[in-house]
């Protein structure tokens, strides 16, 4: 079996990016894997070290694909999808044609085991940066099951707003709930109180596991996303479902 996860949320800076990161090193140990990039600000990519121009603008500029394909390891290979936050809709209005699609499946269709998506953008079937290779892949991948994680922080009215973006996206496209993650707990009582009642209740109604993972002020600086085992709880996640589902 294979996945595509996608790592969605509401709100900018609640953790998809080092989640997908933390968890993509921690499929790789045992699958192959494929990070695509799907942030116009490319916060995955310049966290691995990568500053190719982008999928989008290496097209249109008759680049190669060393502008937006890197290998970070033997298992795990990025994807850098966007260029320009300010002219990304116009690059990919230029490449949207049969270039564009004989480039993407040279990247994706290399027997990938899981495919993270991090979505930098809130995903919409209106929002063609967003659905556009989407949709591709779902045509000429439909070997592969769409799973989602959705990921908010610690704040009640971002909890509630998440959940029901999770739910609208989940009905819209029928992915596969894998978690529902809590991000950035702060330590301190009368938080983590508040926050357990409302897993409590969340596990009652969503049906995928629902989990916290504490604030680390070493993983906000992006440091040792590889190794810090809070991280890899999705990951774990993950390789559980692969195993019980192969």
């Amino acid at each position: 079996m294979k996945l595509r996860i996608g790592f969605i949320g509401i709100k900018g800076g609640v953790g998809k990016t080092t989640l997908a990161l933390s968890t993509a090193f921690y499929l790789s140990r045992k699958y192959k894997v494929l990070y695509i990039d799907k942030d116009l600000l490319s916060l995955g990519s310049l966290i691995l070290g990568f500053n190719g121009v982008g999928f989008h603008k290496a097209l249109a500029d008759n680049l190669d694909k060393g502008q937006y394909e890197k290998r970070i390891n033997d298992n795990f290979t990025l994807f850098k999808v966007f260029s320009s936050p300010v002219n990304e809709i116009k690059l990919h209005e230029v490449v949207r044609n049969d270039k564009l699609t004989k480039a993407y499946l040279d990247v994706v269709n290399r027997n990938y085991d899981v495919i993270i998506v991090d979505y930098g953008r809130i995903f919409s079937i209106n929002d063609p940066l967003v659905y556009d290779e989407y949709e591709l892949f779902r045509i000429h991948f439909p070997e592969y099951i769409i799973a989602g994680i959705g990921i908010t922080d610690a704040v009640l009215d971002d909890i509630l707003s998440s959940v029901e973006y999770f739910e609208n996206i989940r009905k819209k496209i029928g992915f596969k709930p894998l978690a529902f993650v809590i991000n950035m707990v702060p330590q301190i009582d009368y938080v983590q109180k508040e926050i357990a009642e409302e897993v409590e209740r969340l596990r009652q109604v969503l049906p995928c596991e629902v989990l916290t993972i504490p604030f680390m002020e070493e993983v906000m600086q992006y440091n040792n996303l590889k190794n810090k085992e809070e991280m890899q709880i999705i990951g774990k996640i993950i390789e559980k479902y692969l195993e019980n589902h192969s």
